[in-house]
């Protein structure tokens, strides 16, 4: 189980890394388009039962070739949203403001650290105790002559 948690830590770390890599070669480089929003759907968000609004969102690239994405967001369908992408790569395109999608990023690699540190902690208190009973008994126990 530990193992598990600290690939998934990992993973997390790796994926908020790679995200705010585009975040800021959007930031820096993207370009901004307008899209229309196609269709709406509420997917389950949690084991309680919440949900989150996603968008379909459909814009078009300078070159003029169409591409589709799903991301969070409350507009009607037919609205027109703002759409910022990287020209090289339109599957980084995104309706938030690289603030926003920095945060959250940020959050992600966050508790991926804290995921890995927790697990490490977890191992090295393991270790310790283990090796100070083993100690303890092979003190006390008695030397054959």
């Amino acid at each position: 189980m530990v193992v598990v948690c600290a690939v998934i830590g990992c993973w997390a770390v790796l994926m908020g890394v790679d995200g705010l890599r585009d975040v800021f070669a959007i930031a820096e480089r993207g370009r901004s388009v307008d899209g229309t929003v196609l269709a709406k759907d509420k997917v389950r968000s949690s084991p309680q039962g919440g949900t989150t609004e996603k968008i379909k969102v459909r814009f078009t690239t300078a070159d003029g070739t169409s591409h589709q994405f799903w991301a969070t967001g409350d507009q009607a369908v037919g609205d027109t949203v703002r759409v910022r992408y990287l020209p090289e790569r339109p599957g980084t395109a995104t309706v938030h403001s690289t603030a926003n999608d920095g945060i959250a990023y940020g959050v992600v690699i966050l508790v991926g650290l804290m995921m890995v540190i927790t697990m490490l902690l977890l191992v090295f208190v393991w270790v310790r105790d283990n090796l100070g009973a083993h100690r303890r008994a092979a003190r006390s126990s008695p030397v054959a002559e």
